[in-house]
């Protein structure tokens, strides 16, 4: 994501995301707390997801 904003370092991306968070006060820290707990949501549902494809080229052989 730096590369494809033309950004040297992710420092500089954080550092601008916690600005952004921290002017916003309470809302922002609900909101950012909010896009934690759907990141986290998203990366154990691709889990399941892969599991299944594994899952269904497995069962897939045995036809």
């Amino acid at each position: 994501m730096v590369e494809r904003l033309g950004i040297s370092g992710t420092n500089l991306l954080y550092r601008w995301k916690q600005q952004q968070v921290e002017s916003a006060g309470p809302v922002g820290e609900v909101l950012d707390s909010r896009v934690a707990e759907l990141e986290a949501e998203l990366r154990r549902v691709e889990r399941e997801r892969d599991v299944l494809k594994k899952a269904l080229i497995i069962f897939g052989r045995n036809e």
